[in-house]
């Protein structure tokens, strides 16, 4: 990994600590061993350039501190921290370099997740997994949906996405945004999304009542994005553009443990971090979320099971196939259209089908078929 070594400035290791079984005492360093397969590794970007807020840098050794007094939970992979991402001499931006660091680690078949920066590095998270020649979903935990059409300007947190959108060859299947708040978003952008490029969106205010409804959502992501911002934070300290509104702290690490269960997603995000409050808070909230998404990750070998029950859902002239999972709630709609030994699974909830009885068709089953036509 000699190529990407020239990005990467090692942690401090005066922030570890020697508590028996803390995370601290086990964690692993890049510049230190050799990493292994199937690891999950730490990637820092302090750089907040793209926000939308003219702040220049995540203070994130605060985070570190604290996570590494956390639990080690008897978790059956290494975890390795390999610093920040630090720009000598600007001979390439933090998006450039965090792209080819991206490539490096999926090509190890190794699970990043990136510390900072801005939502717009989504953009690099994109270009990297473009290597893998294959649709692409991704997901925005965030308040805001930003669909600006400036692809020609600087990546920002208001352009990114269309910039993936409008990027060629496009690879992006679908868009999923968890989270949004209404008097954050543009109507206009909110119907060019859902109705004329077929993608998802769930209201703030409709997912923190049924917070399972993200598990289907996470389970075929590609690729995750956490905008801190979207999180409420009274003391506006947290992030880059704190809101009084927003998931709250239990909701957030609820949400990052189905991040953490599912076996689809290769990169996750959590961004749009400060780190300069007197208290230290905010970067135990940071920590938490960063200890569920692990959590989650240890226990997808007891979320993934092989036995299902069939229920078929008559509707008009055809027939609707849902699959449940024996031993969990999981559930899948399938659609036949592809091949005759071929499905297409999306992944649902027990209430799409509880709905499908009720003669309403989960938006989810058209807009997968429009999207194939």
């Amino acid at each position: 990994m000699s190529s990407i070594h020239k990005f990467l400035h090692p942690v401090d290791e005066s922030l570890l600590h020697s508590i028996p079984n803390s995370i601290g005492s086990k964690i692993k360093f890049y510049f230190n061993e050799k990493i292994n397969e199937n690891s999950l590794v730490i990637v820092g970007c302090p750089y907040l350039k793209g926000a939308s807020q003219n702040i220049e840098f995540s203070n994130l050794r605060v985070v570190r501190e604290e996570f590494y007094k956390l639990i080690w939970n008897g978790w059956e992979f290494d975890i390795y921290d390999l610093g920040n991402i630090v720009i000598e001499n600007n001979e390439i931006s933090q998006e450039d370099a965090l792209k080819q660091v991206i490539e490096e680690l999926l090509e190890k078949k190794l699970f990043p997740i990136i510390l900072g920066g801005s939502m717009s590095l989504n953009y690099s998270v994109y270009r990297a997994l473009e290597s893998l020649r294959k649709p692409l979903n991704y997901t925005a935990v965030d308040s805001h949906i930003h669909a600006k059409i400036n692809i020609e300007n600087e990546t920002t947190e208001e352009n990114y996405l269309s910039k993936i959108i409008m990027e060629e060859p496009n690879l992006l299947f679908n868009f999923s945004n968890l989270g949004y708040q209404t008097y954050l978003v543009s109507p206009t952008t909110l119907k060019t999304l859902l109705n004329t490029l077929d993608f998802e969106a769930i209201r703030l205010g409709s997912l923190i009542n049924h917070i399972e409804d993200s598990e289907p959502v996470f389970r075929s992501s590609d690729f995750v994005g956490v905008n801190l911002n979207s999180i409420e934070s009274l003391t506006g300290s947290l992030s880059t553009e704190s809101s009084v509104n927003g998931f709250t702290n239990r909701e957030i690490c609820s949400l990052a443990k189905y991040i953490g269960l599912s076996k689809q997603i290769k990169v996750v995000g959590l961004y749009n971090f400060l780190g300069y409050s007197n208290n230290k808070i905010d970067a135990k909230l940071v920590s938490q979320i960063l200890w569920y998404i692990i959590e989650g990750k240890n226990n997808q070998q007891f979320y993934e099971n092989t036995d299902y029950i069939k229920y078929t859902v008559v509707y008009e002239d055809k027939e609707l196939i849902f699959l449940k999972d024996k031993k969990i709630d999981k559930w899948w709609l399938s659609i036949d259209f592809i091949t005759e030994d071929e499905n297409f699974l999306i992944p649902c909830t027990s209430r799409d089908y509880q709905d499908a009885l009720m003669g309403k068709i989960p938006d989810k089953y058209w807009k997968t078929i429009k999207k194939f036509l």
